[in-house]
């Protein structure tokens, strides 16, 4: 009997051991080596005004590739620019994607796909379509005795737009260039009485971030600004022939696409106004994606009937000189005939 419980005790404790050592492997988790960290960039370019937008960023463990289940990872991130002023053109912020708390349970290769998801004026900035793969190594530590001692090796760089774990590692940046545009603005004068080298005020209001400011090019007149504020009202003189641009510096566009600009011409007696083919005054558009920029074609006629009735008023005083003349060629031949008899 004593035997018996014996062996009970015995087995039982070896159970015991067992359920131990069971969960002390099912709960190992590696420990991820400092600093764990990706860093990820995004560079805005060809800009000529301060950058206000964030942009945001989707992480994604690779369920088909991994070996094991992760939990704890960074599932998200986020670059913002708040009023950034460029450089040369552009601006650039970073992040850094942290996986220090990330639970791994088993030995293997990971990898988890960093991709650009959302812009705050996607219409303005949109978002880059690239995608990189970030790849971490577990390995057991070289202390390890039990296969519960692991380290977890983050890689500092990504694969960019390939499956492939042997493509070229390179550093995690994302690029954007914005959809901008810029607004022309062309005049003719029309009409007998148009005077060709008159200038006429027009009134332009752009909206944009604050503080943004537009080159202004074309057009002759000395007191035309070198550039306008977004959303100041702000007078330009135009005459017949010139196109004024506005928006656009050294080729690179400045205005958003999709607002709303306002142009009205100060009128001028004796003068009608014609905006795009429409008899008018002031005009608001929307602004459109295009590369030759969204134009305005201003028409001024002015054109008074020629007066007629001033040739018919002094047409009998040419009858009478009409018959004076034909009198007095007529005397004179008269006079010769007599002289020659």
């Amino acid at each position: 009997m004593k035997k018996t419980q014996k062996i009970i005790t015995i087995l039982m404790l070896i159970a015991i051991l067992s359920m131990t050592l069971l969960i002390s492997t099912v709960n190992a988790a590696a420990t991820v080596s400092s600093p764990g960290t990706v860093t990820v960039t995004k560079n805005v370019t060809g800009v000529t005004n301060n950058v206000t937008n964030t942009f945001g960023y989707t992480i994604a463990a690779d369920t088909t590739f991994n070996p094991a289940a992760v939990t704890n990872y960074p599932t998200t991130a986020s670059i913002e620019f708040s009023n950034a002023a460029p450089t040369a053109g552009a601006v650039s912020a970073s992040t850094a994607v942290d996986f220090s708390s990330a639970v791994f349970t088993k030995v293997g290769d990971y990898r988890f796909k960093i991709t650009e998801t959302s812009s705050t004026d996607a219409s303005k900035y949109p978002t880059d379509n690239s995608y990189y793969y970030l790849y971490v190594s577990v390995r057991y530590a070289a202390n390890d005795t039990d296969g519960t001692n692991m380290v977890a090796t983050v890689a500092a760089s990504g694969i960019k737009n390939s499956t492939s774990e042997n493509g070229t590692k390179q550093a995690v940046i994302f690029d954007s260039e914005p959809i901008f545009t810029n607004i022309s603005i062309s005049k003719s004068v029309t009409g007998n009485m148009g005077d060709k080298s008159a200038y006429f005020d027009v009134i332009v209001t752009v909206p944009g971030d604050t503080g943004a400011t537009y080159a202004v090019t074309g057009g002759s007149h000395a007191n035309n600004p070198a550039t306008i504020t977004a959303g100041t009202a702000t007078t330009l003189k135009i005459k017949n022939g010139e196109t004024i641009t506005i928006g656009s510096s050294s080729g690179t566009n400045q205005i958003p696409v999709g607002v709303n600009y306002t142009v009205a011409e100060t009128a001028v007696t004796g003068y009608s106004t014609t905006i795009d083919t429409v008899e008018q005054n002031t005009t608001t558009k929307t602004t459109v994606e295009t590369p030759s920029g969204n134009a305005t074609a201003i028409v001024n006629n002015y054109d008074v009937a020629t007066l007629t009735g001033v040739f018919l008023n002094v047409m009998p005083y040419v009858v009478i000189v009409a018959a004076v003349v034909v009198l007095y060629a007529m005397v004179r031949r008269s006079s010769k005939h007599k002289r020659e008899d």
